[in-house]
């Protein structure tokens, strides 16, 4: 049987169907980010959560709804912390570059997490359009206080979030450093218009660490479809 994960964790002092829902959630996710979402079955799913298959189905209709429930709950966890985290910085240059590296310590410090996080986005709309509101939102404070000069559209979203998948699946694979996000961030400010006096010392900033902590699903995203 798995070890108890994140999901695992967080519904310890829930009922017995909602710990068994979470033991799925956090076997998927291990199996997703080992084996990607095609390779991956719900016998082994299964198997590794230590269910018959008939268990699976009881709280899954399929392979798509399980990894939909994953994607959301990691996606809403990941963005409800960042904006925890920045809780009355009101200065857009100090929010983007403090989001930007947020996002890639806390996916990274859970590799499981994060590797299924990079699969997720590439894999659900839903996802994507998420992160890039959130995005957005941040980048326009900027232009609207005046510090970021370029126009906020569509393609300047994907090539930023493209930018942050990037270096999150380079630490994951071991390729870039705990520098990636202050480095990716430092790109981003200048594109964005801020001097690069101004870009350096923001993202050379120690930042203290976030652990990664798994809330409950909002309701309507437990269960898709």
């Amino acid at each position: 049987m798995i070890a108890q994960g994140l999901f695992g964790a967080e519904a310890s002092n829930l009922g017995k169907s909602a710990r068994t829902r979470a033991r799925l959630m956090d076997a998927a996710v291990r199996l997703f980010a080992r084996d990607g979402f095609e390779a991956a079955s719900v016998n082994e799913i299964a198997r590794v959560a230590g269910v018959v298959n008939g268990t699976f189905y009881a709280h899954f209709r399929d392979k798509d709804e399980i990894a939909a429930a994953v994607a959301l709950g990691i996606g809403h966890n990941v963005v409800r912390q960042l904006d925890e985290a920045m809780t009355g910085i009101e200065d857009a240059v100090e929010r983007s570059s403090l989001a930007t590296r947020r996002f890639i310590d806390l996916a990274a410090s859970q590799p499981d997490w994060g590797a299924a996080f990079v699969r997720a986005v590439l894999v659900f709309r839903d996802l994507r359009d998420s992160m890039g509101a959130y995005l957005r939102a941040d980048l326009q404070r900027g232009v609207d206080q005046g510090v970021f000069t370029v126009e906020i559209d569509d393609l300047l979203i994907d090539t930023f979030a493209s930018m942050i998948m990037g270096a999150l699946a380079g630490r994951l694979r071991g390729d870039f450093g705990p520098d990636a996000g202050a480095r990716v961030s430092e790109l981003q400010l200048r594109m964005l218009g801020v001097p690069a006096d101004r870009a350096r010392e923001v993202c050379s900033r120690d930042i203290p660490a976030l652990t990664l902590e798994l809330a409950p699903l909002p309701k309507g995203l437990a269960k898709t479809g």
